[in-house]
C-alpha cells in the first residue's frame, strides 16, 4: 500500500481529480517552513495511518507559532524552527505528509466534511449509494466518528452552512457524485475494490476538495446513524446484490 503520499501522486496524474487536491508535499523542515509561510496553517498527517489517527494542525498567528494534536491542548512557540522541532519530537521519524489547511465550511461553529459511498452493483459497475456530512466534535481538528464526530443529512448541512436553495444544493451534490465516479474510475487503475468511501471537504466559499479515499472497509454504520435510513438500506442491498452476482460468476467460470 503506497500511503497518502503515493495515492496523492497517483490521483494527481488525472487532471480532473488534480483540481480537487489540496497542495500536498512530504513533511520536512524545508517544506514545513515554506508551507507555513505561504498558507499560514497546515495539517501534518501520518503517511500510513487512517481514520484521523495522529493528525496534527499547525499555524502561525502574528509572532506565535502553534500546533495541536486531534483533541489535545495547544502548544505555542516563538518561531517556525522551534515549532518544527516540537512537532518532530511528537511524530518521530515516521514519514508524514504536509497539506495546506482547507478553511472548512462550518455549522454551529464546527467544521464538517462529506462522505460519499460508492459500491459496485451486480453488473460490476460503480454505483452511487449515498452521502452525508461528518461534523467535528467541539475542539477537534478532525471530523472522524471514532474521534467523537456526528453525522448530518447533506441538505440540512448545506442549507445551514451556505443558505443555498434547492437548485444550488442539487448542483453541489451532482458535482460530488460526478467527482466520485471519476475517482473510482481512476482508482480502478490502482487496484480492484468493490466499495469505496470518499471524503470531501467544502471550503467556506463552497469549493470542493478531495480529502481521502477509503477503500479498506469504509464504514456502512455511518449511514445507519442518519434519521432517514434510505442510504443505509441501499448500501446493504447493493453489497448483497454484488456479492451474489460475484458468486454466480465464479461458479459459472468454474463450470466452464
Amino acid at each position: 500500500m503506497p500511503g497518502k503520499w503515493g495515492l496523492h501522486q497517483f490521483y494527481a496524474k488525472d487532471q480532473q481529480i488534480k483540481k480537487l487536491l489540496p497542495p500536498t508535499v512530504l513533511f520536512n523542515r524545508t517544506t514545513f517552513e515554506r508551507f507555513l509561510a505561504q498558507y499560514g496553517s497546515v495539517y501534518i498527517k501520518p503517511n500510513m495511518e487512517h481514520k484521523g489517527k495522529g493528525i496534527i494542525k499547525a499555524w502561525k498567528k502574528g509572532s506565535v507559532y502553534s500546533f495541536v494534536v486531534v483533541k489535545g491542548g495547544i502548544r505555542r512557540y516563538g518561531n517556525a524552527g522551534a515549532l518544527y522541532n516540537a512537532i518532530r519530537s511528537h511524530t518521530g521519524e515516521k514519514q508524514h505528509v504536509l497539506q495546506k489547511t482547507i478553511p472548512l465550511a462550518r455549522i454551529g461553529g464546527r467544521p464538517f466534511d462529506i462522505r460519499v459511498m460508492m459500491i459496485r452493483d451486480a453488473s460490476d459497475q460503480w454505483r452511487y449509494c449515498g452521502m452525508l456530512a461528518k461534523v467535528a466534535p467541539d475542539g477537534s481538528v478532525v471530523t472522524n466518528m471514532s474521534r467523537g464526530g456526528r453525522v448530518r443529512a447533506m441538505d440540512d448541512v448545506l442549507k445551514q452552512a451556505f443558505n443555498w436553495n434547492e437548485e444550488e444544493r442539487k448542483r453541489f451534490k451532482d458535482q460530488l457524485v460526478l467527482s466520485s465516479q471519476q475517482i473510482c474510475r481512476r482508482f480502478d487503475r490502482y487496484k480492484y475494490s468493490y466499495q469505496i468511501g470518499i471524503d470531501f471537504a467544502a471550503d467556506r466559499s463552497g469549493r470542493l476538495w478531495l480529502i481521502e479515499v477509503n477503500f479498506d472497509y469504509p464504514s456502512h454504520a455511518l449511514f445507519s446513524r442518519l434519521k432517514d435510513r434510505t442510504y443505509f438500506k441501499l448500501i446493504k442491498q447493493t453489497v448483497s446484490e454484488y456479492r451474489l452476482a460475484r458468486s454466480k460468476r465464479r461458479i459459472k467460470k468454474a463450470n466452464d
